[in-house]
C-alpha cells in the first residue's frame, strides 16, 4: 500500500473504533482492511485498541451518564460530514462523557449559551490527534494522546499505583534534546493535560522526592513514549 492510502486507513481507525462511521462506511474500510499489507492492518488494530482502551478510561473515571438531551444530540448528529471531519464525529461519544459531571449541573449547563470547549475535548476533536501508549516500569500504563496542531496533550494512566512515600510522579517533555517537566508532581496517577506538547519528541514518567528543587533534572525514569 502506498504511503497516502496506509495514511488514509490508519486515520479513520479512531471513527471505526467508536462507531462513528455509517454501515457502508465501516464495509469499506473493512475492504481496505483486508486488502491491506500486514504491518499495515496491524498498524490499524492497534490504533482502535489503544482509542477504544483510552475512552474507556476516560469513561470510567466519570460515573454519571450524561443526560438524555445531550446523548441524543450525539446519536443523531449529521453523519454526513464524517468524510471532512472523521476525527471530529469519532470523539462526541467522549466529549459527551467529558462535558456533564451531573444532573443538576446539566440542567442548567443545558439553559445555557455553550461555552468553549474544555481542553481536553479540543485535543480529542483535533484533526490530526494520536494516541501512544507504554507501560510503565512500576506497573500500569500511561497513554498520550495530543495534537500537535493545538500543541497541548493529555497523559491517561491506567492501573497505575500511588508511589513510595515521600514520592511522586512527575511528567516530562523532551524539547530540542532537553527535558521539560509539564505541570506538578502528583502523589496520584490520574488524567492530567500536558500543555506545550506541539515540539515535544518523547515524553517520560519518572520517580521524584515530592521536595525536589524545581530546577532538578530527571530523576527514576518508569516510563518514557516517542511521539511521532
Amino acid at each position: 500500500m502506498s504511503e497516502p492510502a496506509e495514511f488514509e486507513l490508519l486515520e479513520l481507525a479512531v471513527p471505526y473504533a467508536l462507531d462513528a462511521v455509517t454501515d457502508a462506511e465501516r464495509a469499506d474500510i473493512e475492504r481496505q482492511l483486508a486488502a491491506a499489507p500486514g504491518p499495515d492492518a496491524e498498524a490499524f488494530r492497534i490504533q482502535v485498541a489503544e482509542a477504544r482502551e483510552t475512552l474507556g478510561t476516560l469513561a470510567d473515571a466519570t460515573a454519571v451518564p450524561p443526560p438524555a438531551a445531550l446523548r441524543d444530540a450525539v446519536l443523531h448528529g449529521n453523519r454526513s460530514q464524517i468524510s471532512e471531519h472523521r476525527w471530529r464525529n469519532a470523539v462526541l461519544a467522549a466529549a459527551a462523557v467529558l462535558a456533564v459531571g451531573g444532573s443538576a449541573f446539566a440542567a442548567g449547563w443545558l439553559l445555557r449559551p455553550p461555552p468553549a470547549p474544555p481542553v481536553a475535548e479540543q485535543v480529542m476533536t483535533a484533526p490530526d490527534v494520536r494516541s501512544v501508549s507504554t507501560s510503565l516500569r512500576s506497573g500500569g500504563t500511561a497513554t498520550v494522546v495530543y495534537s500537535r496542531e493545538r500543541g497541548d496533550g493529555m497523559v491517561v494512566f491506567d492501573g497505575v499505583a500511588p508511589p513510595p512515600p515521600g514520592m511522586a510522579y512527575q511528567v516530562w517533555l523532551m524539547k530540542d534534546g532537553v527535558p521539560v517537566s509539564s505541570g506538578p508532581a502528583m502523589r496520584d496517577a490520574r488524567t492530567v493535560m500536558v500543555p506545550d506538547i506541539g515540539r515535544a519528541t518523547a515524553l517520560g514518567v519518572t520517580v521524584e522526592p515530592v521536595s525536589r528543587a524545581t530546577d532538578a533534572l530527571p530523576g527514576d525514569m518508569v516510563g518514557r513514549v516517542v511521539l511521532p
